[in-house]
């Protein structure tokens, strides 16, 4: 009825001046042509009673049905003003909605381009692949290495993947590379564990382990792909034959040409490509020529051939890089979190089909790098991890609605009152401009014209005196920030000695 502040100008304008909203019985209606009905009759709700509707709309009849459904539901029979606004924000803060999300809620962020390694073998990415079909040997692991620069792959079958086992491959994979800068692995707890990191510390070597979930960081793990199948189809009859066979998979890897650095792994290793069955075959025909150039020539000659192909190398390994960050930066969209954003996280293990796949929320704590942050989960906020920006996504909260509530208390009587404080009077006075005049004493002080025009002015402009507080846009007051992160404190009871403080501040 006409007692809503919101729409209160539409119960003003109803009729004559806006015939889309007319009043039947006191009660405001809107008007819309329709075109399967011909005319749709709206009730106007009031703004107390929105939020219920919305309620009744979307989660209780609607079943959490989306923002285009849920508006239709409500534009049937009811309307207000920013209906469609308010529409849309509710559903978009509903936590079960948000939980479940939708396939469209992952985005990818643009891709991040890493340095290209220029060395061979300073960079020696670590996996492991298994459990297998155990081998004749008892052999289940396969410890995988891959050299950053070169591509070149290496694989150590292993028995079992305790940390003893770990660092006899490490000292093994170092007796034929040599000893690296870098050794990039996952969170595996045989590379996390103090046997294998007091291993690699004693060398030198850094361990830059990948994030959560997040094992694509590691080159590696393509390499994992391309091993499996080979080794599917070479031990299609018996899968136990893996251990013998995968040698003949990694001679084949190693002397085709790499789809990065356009060049084969043996050829930026040993300055040449290494003979294969078809070489020997083609050299039964065309006989190769003998040489017979010096050893010093031959080492200036081996020298160059190096240079040479670590140049092409290194150029097509850029042009592939920028290459594939324009396709993949199509779909990627620029986004970022600041420090007390809530956040959902996206849940890698799903038990069942009505498993959420959002997971949360979660505070950001700390921005890494442009694509990952810590973040504090508040189930859980003695723990802090690190995600990428690609398993985040906003967790919006619903704003919730306070009604100021004034009481005064000549009216009322104080139930509880435990700092003894006087309640601010909520009642609007007149101020009285002659007892202010009489109390400032200024008429001994200046002309009686001057006092005269005081007066004059004071009474011109009384309505700017009031003891309510107002608000003018002819100033403005900056107040910097040192950080963007909330300060949250519990509430708490204050001492005698600040009841005083506050009572002489506020009063």
């Amino acid at each position: 009825r006409n007692n809503d502040s919101s729409s209160k100008d539409l119960f003003d304008e109803a009729g004559e001046k806006n015939p889309e909203f007319q009043v039947d019985k006191g009660v405001l209606f809107r008007i819309t042509p329709d075109k399967k009905e011909g005319i749709r009759k709206q009730l106007v709700i009031p703004e107390e009673l929105r939020e219920k509707f919305l309620k009744l709309c979307h989660n209780e009849s609607g079943t959490h049905v989306g923002v285009t459904k849920t508006k239709d539901r409500l534009l049937r029979n009811f309307f207000w003003p920013n209906i469609i606004k308010e529409t849309e924000n509710y559903v978009r803060c509903g936590d079960r909605c948000q939980r479940i999300g939708h396939e469209g809620d992952k985005k990818q962020a643009p891709l991040k381009l890493v340095p290209i390694i220029s060395e061979i073998f300073t960079k020696l990415n670590c996996d492991i692949t298994g459990p297998l079909p155990e081998s004749e040997k008892r052999n289940k692991y396969l410890f995988k290495v891959m050299c950053g620069a070169s591509k070149n792959p290496d694989a150590i079958p292993l028995k079992d993947i305790k940390s003893e086992s770990i660092v006899e491959a490490l000292l093994l994979t170092f007796s034929r590379f040599g000893l690296p800068h870098e050794v990039p692995c996952d969170l595996g707890s045989c590379f996390t564990s103090n046997h294998t990191s007091t291993f690699l510390e004693k060398f030198g070597i850094k361990v830059r382990h990948s994030f959560v979930h997040q094992p694509e960081s590691n080159p590696i793990e393509r390499f994992h792909t391309t091993v499996k199948r080979l080794l599917k189809v070479i031990c299609l009859e018996n899968a136990r034959d893996w251990e013998k066979n995968f040698p003949v998979a990694l001679l084949a890897l190693r002397t085709v040409d790499h789809d990065t650095s356009g060049f084969s792994p043996s050829a930026l290793v040993h300055g040449r490509n290494l003979r294969t069955p078809e070489r020997l075959l083609f050299g039964k025909w065309a006989e190769p020529e003998e040489e017979n150039s010096l050893v010093t020539e031959y080492v200036f000659e081996l020298l160059n051939r190096f240079q040479k192909y670590k140049e092409l190398a290194m150029e097509k390994a850029s042009a592939k890089q920028m290459k594939r960050k324009t396709w993949y930066d199509k779909r990627a969209i620029s986004r970022e979190f600041k420090i007390g954003d809530q956040v959902l996280i996206l849940a890698t293990h799903k038990p069942n089909k009505f498993a959420v796949y959002w997971v949360g929320p979660g505070v950001r704590d700390q921005k890494l790098s442009v694509t990952n942050y810590i973040v504090e989960r508040l189930d859980n906020k003695e723990k802090l991890q690190i995600y990428h920006i690609n398993m985040l996504k906003p967790y919006y909260k619903r704003a919730e609605r306070v009604n100021l509530l004034l009481t005064d208390k000549r009216d009322k009587e104080i139930e509880e009152n435990d700092l003894e404080m006087d309640y601010p009077d909520t009642h609007h006075t007149e101020i009285n401009l002659e007892e202010i005049i009489q109390a400032s004493e200024l008429e001994g002080h200046v002309t009686k014209e001057d006092f005269k025009k005081l007066r004059e002015v004071l009474n011109q402009h009384r309505e700017v005196f009031s003891n309510e507080p107002g608000k003018t846009d002819l100033i403005e007051h900056e107040i910097e920030l040192i950080s963007d992160k909330p300060i949250r404190c519990k509430p708490y009871r204050t001492s005698p000695r600040q009841n005083e403080i506050l009572r002489a501040e506020i009063f």
